[in-house]
Protein backbone atom coordinates (compact mmCIF):
# COMPACT_ATOMS: atom_id res chain seq x y z
CA UNK A 1 0.00 0.00 0.00
CA UNK A 2 1.24 3.45 -0.87
CA UNK A 3 2.66 5.50 2.05
CA UNK A 4 0.54 8.71 3.06
CA UNK A 5 2.62 11.80 1.52
CA UNK A 6 2.79 15.27 3.27
CA UNK A 7 1.35 18.19 1.81
CA UNK A 8 3.01 21.71 1.96
CA UNK A 9 0.22 24.48 1.85
CA UNK A 10 2.35 26.23 -0.59
CA UNK A 11 1.79 27.54 -4.35
CA UNK A 12 4.75 27.37 -6.25
CA UNK A 13 5.59 30.48 -8.64
CA UNK A 14 9.25 30.04 -9.88
CA UNK A 15 12.45 27.61 -9.17
CA UNK A 16 13.07 29.66 -6.32
CA UNK A 17 9.97 28.82 -4.49
CA UNK A 18 10.34 25.05 -4.99
CA UNK A 19 14.09 25.34 -3.19
CA UNK A 20 12.08 26.62 -0.29
CA UNK A 21 10.40 23.49 -0.03
CA UNK A 22 13.59 21.23 -0.89
CA UNK A 23 15.67 22.78 1.83
CA UNK A 24 12.55 21.85 3.97
CA UNK A 25 12.79 17.88 3.13
CA UNK A 26 16.38 18.01 2.84
CA UNK A 27 17.10 20.50 5.95
CA UNK A 28 21.22 19.17 6.00
CA UNK A 29 22.01 20.36 2.22
CA UNK A 30 24.56 22.49 1.46
CA UNK A 31 24.37 25.23 -1.56
CA UNK A 32 21.82 23.60 -4.18
CA UNK A 33 22.33 23.32 -7.63
CA UNK A 34 18.90 24.00 -9.81
CA UNK A 35 17.93 22.39 -12.86
CA UNK A 36 14.79 23.62 -15.61
CA UNK A 37 14.02 20.42 -17.64
CA UNK A 38 12.80 21.81 -20.69
CA UNK A 39 11.71 18.43 -22.33
CA UNK A 40 8.15 18.36 -20.75
CA UNK A 41 5.03 20.23 -22.79
CA UNK A 42 2.52 19.11 -19.95
CA UNK A 43 3.83 20.71 -16.93
CA UNK A 44 7.28 23.07 -15.47
CA UNK A 45 9.89 20.57 -14.09
CA UNK A 46 12.42 21.57 -11.96
CA UNK A 47 15.47 19.76 -10.33
CA UNK A 48 16.83 20.12 -7.32
CA UNK A 49 20.50 18.30 -5.76
CA UNK A 50 23.03 19.36 -3.65
CA UNK A 51 26.42 20.69 -5.05
CA UNK A 52 28.69 18.79 -3.55
CA UNK A 53 27.12 15.39 -3.87
CA UNK A 54 28.75 13.15 -6.64
CA UNK A 55 25.27 11.10 -6.91
CA UNK A 56 22.46 12.92 -9.55
CA UNK A 57 20.17 10.25 -7.99
CA UNK A 58 19.63 12.09 -5.26
CA UNK A 59 18.26 14.84 -7.08
CA UNK A 60 14.51 16.12 -6.21
CA UNK A 61 11.87 16.48 -8.69
CA UNK A 62 9.70 19.30 -8.61
CA UNK A 63 6.70 18.83 -10.90
CA UNK A 64 4.32 22.46 -11.38
CA UNK A 65 1.23 21.30 -12.86
CA UNK A 66 0.48 23.17 -16.36
CA UNK A 67 -2.25 26.00 -16.73
CA UNK A 68 -5.56 24.31 -16.62
CA UNK A 69 -4.55 20.57 -16.97
CA UNK A 70 -6.51 19.34 -14.17
CA UNK A 71 -8.95 19.77 -17.74
CA UNK A 72 -6.87 16.83 -19.16
CA UNK A 73 -5.17 14.93 -15.96
CA UNK A 74 -7.04 13.60 -13.07
CA UNK A 75 -4.75 14.72 -10.55
CA UNK A 76 -5.67 12.86 -7.54
CA UNK A 77 -5.42 9.25 -9.37
CA UNK A 78 -1.93 10.75 -11.27
CA UNK A 79 -0.66 10.75 -7.37
CA UNK A 80 -2.12 7.55 -6.33
CA UNK A 81 -0.58 5.67 -9.48
CA UNK A 82 2.81 7.09 -9.08
CA UNK A 83 2.35 5.71 -4.92
CA UNK A 84 1.56 2.46 -6.23
CA UNK A 85 4.12 2.11 -8.45
CA UNK A 86 6.32 3.03 -6.39
CA UNK A 87 4.85 0.76 -3.83
CA UNK A 88 5.74 -1.82 -6.95
CA UNK A 89 9.45 -0.66 -7.69
CA UNK A 90 8.28 0.51 -10.63
CA UNK A 91 8.36 4.48 -9.86
CA UNK A 92 10.57 6.79 -7.92
CA UNK A 93 9.07 8.04 -4.54
CA UNK A 94 6.92 10.95 -3.73
CA UNK A 95 8.13 13.36 -0.93
CA UNK A 96 5.24 15.28 -1.11
CA UNK A 97 2.50 17.53 -2.69
CA UNK A 98 2.12 21.72 -2.99
CA UNK A 99 -1.03 23.33 -3.96
CA UNK A 100 -0.16 23.23 -8.03
CA UNK A 101 2.12 20.20 -8.34
CA UNK A 102 4.63 17.71 -6.46
CA UNK A 103 8.23 16.45 -5.41
CA UNK A 104 9.33 13.39 -6.36
CA UNK A 105 12.53 11.39 -6.62
CA UNK A 106 14.66 10.91 -10.06
CA UNK A 107 15.17 8.14 -12.20
CA UNK A 108 19.14 8.08 -13.32
CA UNK A 109 19.89 8.02 -16.98
CA UNK A 110 19.38 9.34 -20.52
CA UNK A 111 16.01 10.27 -22.21
CA UNK A 112 15.90 8.04 -25.61
CA UNK A 113 16.40 10.20 -28.30
CA UNK A 114 14.88 9.38 -32.19
CA UNK A 115 18.68 7.73 -33.11
CA UNK A 116 19.10 5.74 -29.26
CA UNK A 117 15.15 4.35 -29.63
CA UNK A 118 16.28 2.54 -32.85
CA UNK A 119 19.62 0.59 -31.18
CA UNK A 120 18.67 -2.60 -31.43
CA UNK A 121 19.61 -3.48 -28.07
CA UNK A 122 17.87 -0.14 -26.22
CA UNK A 123 14.88 -0.94 -28.43
CA UNK A 124 14.93 -4.83 -27.25
CA UNK A 125 14.95 -2.99 -23.68
CA UNK A 126 12.31 -1.24 -24.37
CA UNK A 127 9.75 -3.78 -25.21
CA UNK A 128 10.66 -6.17 -22.79
CA UNK A 129 10.36 -3.36 -20.29
CA UNK A 130 6.74 -2.98 -21.84
CA UNK A 131 6.07 -6.60 -21.75
CA UNK A 132 6.95 -6.60 -18.11
CA UNK A 133 4.88 -3.13 -17.00
CA UNK A 134 2.41 -4.34 -19.17
CA UNK A 135 2.19 -8.05 -16.95
CA UNK A 136 3.42 -6.68 -13.66
CA UNK A 137 0.73 -4.06 -12.87
CA UNK A 138 -2.67 -5.16 -12.20
CA UNK A 139 -5.68 -3.39 -14.20
CA UNK A 140 -9.06 -2.29 -13.34
CA UNK A 141 -11.89 -0.78 -14.60
CA UNK A 142 -12.86 -0.29 -18.11
CA UNK A 143 -9.98 1.23 -20.71
CA UNK A 144 -9.75 4.71 -20.12
CA UNK A 145 -9.64 5.86 -23.86
CA UNK A 146 -13.37 6.18 -24.17
CA UNK A 147 -13.86 7.86 -20.85
CA UNK A 148 -10.75 10.39 -21.46
CA UNK A 149 -11.57 10.97 -25.22
CA UNK A 150 -15.01 11.80 -24.80
CA UNK A 151 -14.46 14.41 -21.90
CA UNK A 152 -11.13 15.95 -23.74
CA UNK A 153 -13.64 16.50 -26.35
CA UNK A 154 -16.22 18.52 -24.46
CA UNK A 155 -13.36 21.23 -23.33
CA UNK A 156 -12.83 21.71 -27.06
CA UNK A 157 -14.88 24.98 -29.13
CA UNK A 158 -17.18 24.00 -31.66
CA UNK A 159 -15.74 26.02 -34.22
CA UNK A 160 -11.26 26.74 -34.69
CA UNK A 161 -11.91 30.62 -34.98
CA UNK A 162 -8.46 31.23 -32.75
CA UNK A 163 -5.46 31.60 -34.89
CA UNK A 164 -3.78 29.13 -32.61
CA UNK A 165 -6.01 26.31 -34.79
CA UNK A 166 -4.95 28.30 -39.05
CA UNK A 167 -3.09 25.53 -39.88
CA UNK A 168 -5.20 22.50 -38.03
CA UNK A 169 -8.59 23.83 -40.15
CA UNK A 170 -7.29 22.67 -43.33
CA UNK A 171 -7.38 18.91 -41.85
CA UNK A 172 -10.42 19.73 -39.17
CA UNK A 173 -12.38 22.22 -39.64
CA UNK A 174 -14.69 22.10 -36.64
CA UNK A 175 -14.56 19.90 -33.80
CA UNK A 176 -17.71 17.92 -35.81
CA UNK A 177 -15.07 17.20 -37.90
CA UNK A 178 -12.55 15.29 -35.22
CA UNK A 179 -16.21 13.81 -33.54
CA UNK A 180 -16.94 12.14 -36.63
CA UNK A 181 -13.32 10.15 -37.01
CA UNK A 182 -13.36 10.00 -33.17
CA UNK A 183 -16.64 8.14 -33.33
CA UNK A 184 -15.01 6.00 -35.69
CA UNK A 185 -12.62 4.63 -34.43
CA UNK A 186 -14.50 4.06 -30.94
CA UNK A 187 -16.58 2.33 -32.15
CA UNK A 188 -14.30 0.18 -34.12
CA UNK A 189 -12.20 -0.67 -30.49
CA UNK A 190 -15.57 -1.33 -29.54
CA UNK A 191 -16.22 -4.10 -31.99
CA UNK A 192 -13.00 -5.66 -31.21
CA UNK A 193 -13.79 -9.32 -30.20
CA UNK A 194 -10.29 -10.35 -28.26
CA UNK A 195 -8.54 -7.59 -27.56
CA UNK A 196 -5.89 -7.09 -24.41
CA UNK A 197 -6.89 -4.77 -21.55
CA UNK A 198 -3.78 -4.31 -19.43
CA UNK A 199 -2.18 -1.40 -16.94
CA UNK A 200 -0.60 1.13 -19.56
CA UNK A 201 1.87 4.14 -19.43
CA UNK A 202 -0.27 6.15 -22.47
CA UNK A 203 2.71 8.53 -22.98
CA UNK A 204 5.67 6.35 -23.80
CA UNK A 205 7.08 9.46 -25.97
CA UNK A 206 10.77 9.33 -25.79
CA UNK A 207 11.53 12.02 -23.14
CA UNK A 208 9.50 9.60 -20.77
CA UNK A 209 11.99 6.64 -21.27
CA UNK A 210 15.08 6.37 -19.38
CA UNK A 211 18.08 4.37 -20.58
CA UNK A 212 20.86 4.05 -17.73
CA UNK A 213 24.01 2.31 -19.48
CA UNK A 214 25.45 1.89 -16.08
CA UNK A 215 22.70 -0.47 -14.95
CA UNK A 216 21.81 -1.29 -18.50
CA UNK A 217 18.04 -0.92 -17.94
CA UNK A 218 15.08 0.73 -19.59
CA UNK A 219 12.58 2.80 -16.95
CA UNK A 220 9.46 4.93 -17.74
CA UNK A 221 8.85 7.71 -16.05
CA UNK A 222 5.70 10.27 -15.71
CA UNK A 223 2.67 8.03 -15.36
CA UNK A 224 0.22 11.11 -15.17
CA UNK A 225 -1.73 8.88 -18.13
CA UNK A 226 -1.32 6.20 -16.96
CA UNK A 227 -4.15 3.75 -16.64
CA UNK A 228 -6.35 0.55 -17.89
CA UNK A 229 -6.34 0.90 -21.76
CA UNK A 230 -6.22 -1.97 -24.56
CA UNK A 231 -2.15 -2.30 -24.52
CA UNK A 232 -1.87 -2.19 -28.16
CA UNK A 233 -2.62 1.47 -27.68
CA UNK A 234 1.04 1.70 -25.89
CA UNK A 235 2.43 -0.27 -28.38
CA UNK A 236 1.41 2.51 -31.54
CA UNK A 237 2.00 5.36 -29.50
CA UNK A 238 5.29 4.35 -28.99
CA UNK A 239 5.58 3.80 -32.75
CA UNK A 240 4.16 7.00 -33.56
CA UNK A 241 6.87 8.61 -30.81
CA UNK A 242 9.87 7.67 -33.03
CA UNK A 243 9.05 10.64 -35.09
CA UNK A 244 9.73 13.29 -32.19
CA UNK A 245 7.96 15.61 -30.72
CA UNK A 246 9.95 19.21 -30.76
CA UNK A 247 10.79 18.45 -34.61
CA UNK A 248 8.07 15.63 -35.65
CA UNK A 249 9.72 13.19 -39.22
CA UNK A 250 6.69 10.66 -39.56
CA UNK A 251 9.41 9.47 -42.15
CA UNK A 252 10.89 8.01 -38.89
CA UNK A 253 7.82 6.12 -37.85
CA UNK A 254 9.31 1.98 -38.38
CA UNK A 255 8.56 -0.22 -40.94
CA UNK A 256 6.61 -3.43 -41.30
CA UNK A 257 9.90 -5.77 -40.99
CA UNK A 258 11.00 -3.65 -37.84
CA UNK A 259 7.43 -3.19 -36.01
CA UNK A 260 7.61 -7.33 -35.82
CA UNK A 261 10.63 -7.92 -34.58
CA UNK A 262 10.07 -5.34 -31.63
CA UNK A 263 6.51 -6.94 -31.69
CA UNK A 264 8.18 -10.47 -31.11
CA UNK A 265 10.81 -9.13 -28.33
CA UNK A 266 7.37 -7.69 -26.89
CA UNK A 267 5.83 -10.83 -26.81
CA UNK A 268 8.61 -13.02 -25.71
CA UNK A 269 8.92 -11.59 -22.75
CA UNK A 270 4.74 -11.27 -22.32
CA UNK A 271 4.82 -14.78 -23.01
CA UNK A 272 7.25 -15.65 -20.43
CA UNK A 273 5.91 -13.60 -17.76
CA UNK A 274 2.50 -15.09 -18.59
CA UNK A 275 3.22 -18.83 -18.37
CA UNK A 276 1.68 -18.55 -22.50
CA UNK A 277 3.11 -20.56 -25.32
CA UNK A 278 5.79 -20.11 -27.79
CA UNK A 279 5.01 -17.23 -29.67
CA UNK A 280 3.63 -17.41 -33.30
CA UNK A 281 4.12 -15.89 -36.12
CA UNK A 282 0.11 -15.22 -36.25
CA UNK A 283 0.33 -13.32 -33.18
CA UNK A 284 2.88 -11.36 -34.36
CA UNK A 285 1.11 -10.18 -36.88
CA UNK A 286 -1.98 -9.84 -35.04
CA UNK A 287 -0.63 -7.41 -32.52
CA UNK A 288 1.42 -5.65 -35.50
CA UNK A 289 -2.20 -4.89 -36.80
CA UNK A 290 -3.67 -3.84 -33.37
CA UNK A 291 -0.89 -1.83 -33.06
CA UNK A 292 -1.17 0.31 -36.26
CA UNK A 293 -4.71 0.58 -35.99
CA UNK A 294 -4.01 2.00 -32.23
CA UNK A 295 -1.64 4.40 -33.50
CA UNK A 296 -4.63 5.85 -35.65
CA UNK A 297 -6.25 6.41 -32.39
CA UNK A 298 -2.95 7.86 -30.66
CA UNK A 299 -2.98 10.55 -33.11
CA UNK A 300 -6.80 11.42 -32.43
CA UNK A 301 -6.02 11.42 -28.68
CA UNK A 302 -2.94 13.70 -28.78
CA UNK A 303 -4.31 15.95 -31.51
CA UNK A 304 -7.67 16.65 -29.18
CA UNK A 305 -4.85 16.69 -25.88
CA UNK A 306 -3.42 19.48 -28.32
CA UNK A 307 -5.86 21.41 -29.28
CA UNK A 308 -7.08 22.30 -25.10
CA UNK A 309 -3.24 22.69 -24.27
CA UNK A 310 -2.98 25.69 -27.59
CA UNK A 311 -6.16 27.29 -25.71
CA UNK A 312 -4.89 27.03 -21.93
CA UNK A 313 -1.17 26.25 -21.91
CA UNK A 314 1.69 29.03 -21.11
CA UNK A 315 4.15 26.69 -22.15
CA UNK A 316 6.52 28.20 -25.07
CA UNK A 317 5.20 25.35 -27.69
CA UNK A 318 3.26 25.59 -31.06
CA UNK A 319 0.19 23.45 -29.55
CA UNK A 320 -1.75 24.30 -32.44
CA UNK A 321 0.24 23.19 -35.17
CA UNK A 322 1.45 20.20 -32.96
CA UNK A 323 -2.01 19.52 -33.27
CA UNK A 324 -2.43 19.80 -37.27
CA UNK A 325 0.28 17.54 -37.61
CA UNK A 326 -1.41 14.84 -35.59
CA UNK A 327 -4.76 15.04 -37.49
CA UNK A 328 -2.46 15.40 -41.01
CA UNK A 329 -1.27 12.20 -39.73
CA UNK A 330 -3.65 10.62 -38.96
CA UNK A 331 -6.01 11.27 -42.26
CA UNK A 332 -2.76 10.18 -44.12
CA UNK A 333 -2.61 6.71 -42.64
CA UNK A 334 -6.39 6.30 -41.83
CA UNK A 335 -6.57 3.78 -44.96
CA UNK A 336 -4.16 2.17 -44.48
CA UNK A 337 -4.43 1.59 -40.97
CA UNK A 338 -7.82 1.47 -39.89
CA UNK A 339 -8.93 -1.94 -41.90
CA UNK A 340 -6.35 -3.76 -40.59
CA UNK A 341 -8.28 -5.32 -37.37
Amino acid sequence: MATAVTHKDVTIGSIEDGERVVRELRPGWGDITRKVFDEGISNKLYGYRETQSPDRSDMILLRVYGNNTELLVDRKQELETHGKLHAMGIASPVYCTVKNGYLYGYVDGDILTTTSVRDEHVARLMARAMAAMHCKVAASGSPIIFDKLTNWMDNIPEEFTDKKFTSLRKFMPNRESIRVELDAILSKIRSLSDPEVVFCHNDLLLANIIYNKVTDTISFIDYEYGGTNHRSFDLGNHFNEYAGVETVDYTLYPDESYQKWWIREYLEEYHQRKGLGAVTTTAVDHLYAEANFFALASHLWWGVWAVIQALNSDIDFDFGDYARMRFEEYLKQKDRFFNLI
